[in-house]
C-alpha cells in the first residue's frame, strides 16, 4: 500500500480507477486527477493483473497515490467493490482508465454539503459530440443511466449497497435505480461537466449485459411508480416490434426521440433541504 506523504489525513473525496491493460490511455487519466488544483482527495488505483505496461505507468506515479494494487479479479465491478473497502473519503468518485477528469473538483466540492445526497453532473462524450445528459427524472433514469463518471456518491451509499456481480456491465445502472428510489437518499444535479467519458470501445458500448436486460423491467416494476413501468414496457415492446421487421434504424430513431422527451411529468428525486 502506498500512501501520499507521511501523514494519514481524512480526504473529502476518494477517487477510484480500476484498470486492466490500458497502457495507451492510463497516464492521461492519472494526470487528469493528479494535476487538479483542488487537492483534498485520495486516489486509489486497482489493477486486474495487466501485462501490457500498465503497471509501469502506475509505478511512475505511485508516490502520489493513496493506494494501488495489482491482482486478478472477477471483473470491473468486483474490482470496484474491493476498492471501496479501502476508501477514507466522505465522497466517492469513479473514473475509468480511458477517461479524463476536467479540472473541476474545486467546483464540485462547493456542492458536497449533504452526506445523504448523491450529486451528479454531465460528461462530455467525444463520439457523440456533446454532453450527457443533464437533469434526470425517474422516467429518464428508467430509460437510461446517469453516467458513472459524473456522479459523486456519499460514503453512506457504500455502507448499504455494493455493485451486484450478477451484472457484469450495468451494475452501476442497477445501483443508481436502487439509490434513486431509496427514501434515505436524495439526488441533486450539478450544472457542471465533470469528465471526458470515452464512449467508444468500452465494455458498455461493445457488449450486452443479458442478465440486466432480462431483469430491468422487473426491477423498474418493483421499485418505480407503476406508470413508469407501463411506459417502459410499451417502449420495449414497440422497439422489439420494429426490430423484428428489420427496422433497426427506425427503432434507433424511436429511442432517440424518446430520449429527447421533456413533456413527461417530472418526478425528479431532488433534495428538498434548503441550505442555511
Amino acid at each position: 500500500m502506498v500512501k501520499a506523504g507521511n501523514k494519514i489525513r481524512q480526504p473529502l473525496i476518494s477517487i477510484i480507477t480500476v484498470v486492466l491493460n490500458a497502457a495507451d490511455t492510463l497516464e492521461k487519466t492519472l494526470l487528469s486527477v493528479l494535476n487538479q488544483k483542488f487537492q483534498d482527495f485520495e486516489y486509489i488505483v486497482v489493477d486486474g493483473g495487466s501485462v501490457d505496461g500498465t503497471i509501469d505507468i502506475i509505478r511512475k506515479y505511485e508516490s502520489k497515490l493513496a493506494h494501488w494494487e495489482s491482482k486478478k479479479d472477477k471483473g470491473v465491478y468486483d474490482a470496484m467493490n474491493k476498492a471501496l473497502s479501502l476508501i477514507r473519503g466522505k465522497w466517492v468518485y469513479f473514473l475509468g482508465a480511458d477517461d479524463q477528469l476536467f479540472n473541476i473538483l474545486g467546483s464540485v466540492a462547493d456542492y458536497l454539503k449533504d452526506e445523504k445526497t448523491i450529486y451528479y453532473g454531465n460528461v462530455y462524450r467525444p463520439n457523440m459530440g456533446g454532453l450527457y445528459d443533464g437533469r434526470f427524472s425517474a422516467y429518464k433514469l428508467a430509460c437510461r443511466n446517469i453516467c458513472q463518471q459524473s456522479i459523486f456518491y456519499p460514503k453512506c451509499v457504500w455502507e448499504k449497497y455494493a455493485y451486484n456481480p450478477r451484472y457484469p456491465i450495468f451494475a452501476d445502472y442497477d445501483l443508481n435505480l436502487r439509490c434513486f428510489t431509496d427514501p434515505d437518499l436524495e439526488f441533486r444535479y450539478m450544472p457542471l461537466t465533470i469528465a471526458v467519458f470515452s464512449d467508444e470501445g468500452g465494455i458498455s458500448s461493445t457488449k450486452i449485459d443479458s442478465a440486466f436486460q432480462r431483469d430491468k423491467l422487473h426491477l423498474i416494476r418493483d421499485i418505480f411508480p407503476y406508470w413508469i413501468y407501463v411506459l417502459m414496457a410499451l417502449r420495449s415492446f414497440f422497439m422489439m416490434f420494429l426490430e423484428s421487421f428489420g427496422l433497426q434504424e427506425a427503432s434507433k430513431n424511436v429511442y432517440h426521440s424518446i430520449r429527447k422527451m421533456r413533456s413527461v411529468p417530472s418526478v425528479e428525486k431532488e433534495s428538498h433541504k434548503q441550505n442555511s
